[in-house]
């Protein structure tokens, strides 16, 4: 049942996110120009949000390579004091 009400929530959080975008989109068009101009600013930072979001996935991506990297060298560092 618990599995059920999630399903349920998560179709319907879905389909809501995708109408309130369509809803946007449709809003550059209008003829209000206050609609319009807001509309359009949300698309900005929709779009500068999902920007940032890939450079911090990169960002946490280098850091654990470099993490890595320190446990080498910290490995390797152990080994020759042997």
């Amino acid at each position: 049942m618990k599995f059920l009400s999630k399903t349920v929530l998560f179709a319907f959080l879905s389909v809501a996110s995708l109408s309130s975008c369509s809803v946007f989109r449709s809003d550059v068009n209008s003829n209000n120009p206050v609609i319009a101009e807001q509309a359009q600013r949300v698309q900005t930072l929709e779009r500068d949000i999902d920007s940032q979001e890939r450079i911090v996935d990169a960002e946490k991506a280098k850091l654990k390579s470099m993490e890595y990297q320190l446990k080498a060298a910290k490995q390797e560092l152990k080994a020759r004091k042997l």
